[in-house]
């Protein structure tokens, strides 16, 4: 019999996030392929009848209190001599808790974890703490990463954990209508809308993607609108973004954290996405979901090479890429993009092929076949 399969993630819907994300997509395609898999996640998260979910009744995910709260409340539902689960460390917060308090999991249990990519910046530079999650890593039966840099990443922190690595790239998180050049017709014609979803963060970049559009020439900027989507996470970082937005001519709005509906409609009136994250000393991009989500809709992509954001966008093809020290070099493909409808539908339509290539009932079936 297989074993039960427990998810466990400090993030999940409606809280928006590429771990939250991962955690509902796969969660659900692992239970629509019947699948027997619970859910753990913070108090508020999303309910639904299949898979089952299981609150946690505190906040936080960071603190060594709420780590311990965790290898508890595993012991107290999960510590069972006639059932086996596997584990699924999930998010950057369980693997934490996991590290510090792994010799409290109950010893007949399976565990996996998933790797996103700032859990080797920030486990890494404590030598304490570094020493534990190298030690955490080989004893996990399975270590799945979502691109290859965090392969490499990995391959290097770890050698002995080498045969458990797994590249498992993401896919879209949301199913895409038809959408065609009359939706962006539809909406005026002589403004060319960019489009930029992620949480207003340093790391997110919007103030380079903005710096760069600030150099193009006079009448270019004139007619960009910036859709900017995402809570504030950075009130500092916030207003250098809007300072900033003083010294461009076009237009650039604000949307904040959105319904799905209003995204979904934002997606499908834009011409072009634009993200440009950056790594800071602790925090990388990982991966990307979002970029595939805008490449389902059908839009070009304007992004940097950071992270795994090379394996959500195919420079030349579904986007194009600059060095995020390079201002000179983004400005210049965002000039392309803006300046050529014909690349913005080449890529589109490629970018659509690719997304298409990333199915979560595929990703989940790889993830769990041997559960």
């Amino acid at each position: 019999m297989a074993d039960k399969i427990i998810l466990l993630t400090h993030e999940y819907p409606p809280i928006r996030g590429g771990a939250g994300v991962y955690c509902y997509e796969l969660a659900n395609a692992a239970s629509a392929l019947g699948s027997e898999i619970e859910v753990v996640a913070p108090q508020g998260s999303t309910l639904h009848a299949k898979p089952k979910l299981r609150e946690l009744t505190w906040k936080g995910s960071q603190s060594w209190i709420s780590s311990l709260r965790l290898l508890f409340f595993i012991r107290k539902f999960y510590n069972r001599k006639d059932e086996k689960f596997l584990l699924h460390a999930a998010d950057m917060g369980v693997c934490k808790a996991f590290i510090r308090f792994g010799f409290l999991l109950p010893s007949q249990n399976r565990i996996m974890v998933t790797i996103h990519g700032s859990e080797l910046l920030k486990f890494t530079r404590n030598p304490i703490e570094r020493f534990f999650f190298h030690c955490f890593l080989q004893k996990c039966e399975t270590i799945h990463v979502l691109s290859k840099f965090n392969y490499e990443k990995c391959s290097k922190f770890c050698i002995p954990a080498i045969p458990k690595l797994k590249l498992t790239r993401g896919a879209p998180s949301r199913v895409v209508n038809n959408v065609t050049e009359q939706n962006r017709k539809d909406q005026d014609p002589e403004v060319l809308r960019i489009l930029c979803v992620g949480r207003i963060h340093p790391r997110k970049g919007q103030l380079l993607l903005l710096q760069a559009a600030s150099v193009l020439p006079a009448e270019v900027q004139s007619n960009i609108q910036f859709i900017l989507v995402g809570p504030i996470k950075d009130k500092r970082y916030h207003q250098e973004v809007l300072s900033l937005s003083h010294k461009f001519s076009g237009k650039i709005q604000f949307k904040g954290d959105i319904s799905e509906t209003k995204l979904s409609a934002y997606y499908s009136s834009s011409h072009i996405f634009g993200l440009t994250p950056i790594t800071l000393k602790d925090s990388v991009e990982g991966f990307g979901f979002v970029y595939l989500e805008a490449s389902a809709y059908g839009l070009p992509i304007i992004a940097t090479r950071v992270g795994g954001v090379e394996d959500a966008v195919l420079d030349g093809k579904t986007g194009l890429l600059s060095n995020p020290q390079n201002l000179d070099e983004l400005a210049r493909n965002l000039l392309k993009l803006t300046e050529s409808k014909k690349l913005r539908k080449e890529m589109g339509i490629q970018g659509q092929k690719w997304s298409a290539q990333h199915n979560w009932a595929r990703i989940a079936k790889e993830i769990y076949k041997d559960s």
